[in-house]
């Protein structure tokens, strides 16, 4: 018996020429890329923050801590 082979592609097109390639590695591509912003704007956000917190304290490293209450006085 004869096998007959049918091709999935349309017109004899074969599969490396219907497949669309990007010619930019994706590092090149992601800056157009709207996730890659938002990320890198978010982190911008929380590294401002942390610089301008003094490394996220509540209390400045420079100024001397208040006496707490009922604390005997040196």
């Amino acid at each position: 018996m004869k096998e007959i082979k049918h091709s999935s592609h349309q017109h004899g097109t074969p599969a490396r020429e219907s497949i669309r390639h990007e010619t930019n590695p994706y590092w090149k591509r992601a800056h157009r890329d709207w996730r890659f912003w938002i990320g890198f704007t978010l982190m911008l956000v929380a590294i401002t923050i942390y610089v301008l917190s003094n490394n996220l304290s509540t209390i400045p490293r420079g100024q001397p801590l208040p006496p707490a209450v009922g604390a005997p006085a040196l």
